[in-house]
């Protein structure tokens, strides 16, 4: 079942079994940290009626992860390899069709997560019952995994976030290791957005946020990695996260309440201004004359008060 832009995740039939949980480890020439991630899942390992672990890879042309699957994965993770390259998101729904867990977790294949985390995020889902997606904090690690920074607590409390869509609304919080979703939402709002080929769990995130309670643990748990080489950084390299960050923008205003979009417009657009100028100043030795003024008006668009900083900049 399809809508416009995003896929509907089919109900699981009557007559399969449920584990509780799919890890669901989408890869695409990260091979060299594959072996990290699945450790870290396998480790965890509940067992295969409880968990079904499957890595999906989008056509890899520079790397083996079936072979990594193969040394490290005891018969007990799934592999899938896509006929050709598909993108992040189609690859996403191919890993998502294949599962029939009630918790979903989507682990990219180059990130981590640590001793405790799916019991943890059990334990969140067992006491907030009306919670429909659950998240910890995750720390910043690089291509050597060196520990960079840490997210910092979206409340002091731990439970459902009373203000997570407008939270949301304003910037990206949530990295992609840490939160884990129930199947049912899939079903209900749909997955992945076609339309996105990076920034695609910010508006997922935002999706589920604007019609579910979402839960949050404060313990320290997810490994999210930053290197030049992952989707992201090549976004903002290429210059398509900058259309892409638009588009986002464009996708949650036309679902968001209108009393966030009133309250919190001016906001979010100075925090994405004060993103990508660190964004800039971090990449602009990479990127040619046309990337640079493109970066420039992007910044200056949604914040005007940031010219006289892009000048300090040059």
């Amino acid at each position: 079942m399809t809508d416009r832009f995003y896929l509907k995740l089919p109900k699981v039939g009557d007559t399969l079994e449920q584990p509780l949980w799919s890890v669901i480890i989408p890869t695409h020439n990260c091979a060299a940290y594959l072996r990290e991630t699945l450790n870290s899942v396998l480790e965890q390992d509940l067992g295969s009626n409880a968990m079904e672990i499957i890595v999906v890879d989008d056509h890899s042309t520079k790397d083996n992860p079936e072979a990594i699957v193969d040394e490290i994965g005891n018969n007990r993770v799934q592999f899938i390899r896509q006929s050709k390259n598909v993108g992040k998101v189609k690859n996403y729904e191919t890993g998502l069709l294949n599962s029939r867990g009630k918790l979903i977790h989507l682990l990219h294949g180059d990130d981590r997560v640590m001793n405790g985390f799916y019991k943890e995020i059990e334990r969140v889902f067992n006491v907030n019952t009306d919670a429909k997606a659950a998240f910890c904090r995750s720390i910043y690690i690089d291509h050597k995994s060196r520990w960079t920074g840490v997210t910092g607590m979206i409340q002091e409390r731990e439970g459902i976030v009373d203000d997570m869509a407008k939270q949301l609304y304003v910037q990206q919080k949530i990295q992609t290791p840490s939160m884990v979703v129930k199947r049912e939402v899939y079903e209900t709002i749909g997955c992945f957005d076609w339309r996105l080929d990076c920034m695609e769990d910010w508006e997922m995130w935002t999706r589920i946020a604007n019609n579910y309670p979402i839960a949050n643990s404060n313990k320290v748990l997810a490994q999210y990695r930053s290197h030049d080489s992952n989707a992201t950084n090549l976004t903002f390299h290429d210059g398509s996260a900058l259309h892409t960050h638009r588009l986002v923008f464009e996708i949650i205003d036309s679902y968001i309440d209108l009393n966030i979009k009133e309250s919190q417009s001016k906001l979010r657009n100075q925090k994405q201004a004060e993103f990508l100028m660190l964004t800039y100043k971090n990449r602009k030795a990479k990127l040619k004359f046309k990337e640079r003024v493109a970066f420039v008006k992007s910044i200056v668009s949604l914040h005007p008060s940031f010219l006289n900083l892009l000048r300090a900049l040059k």
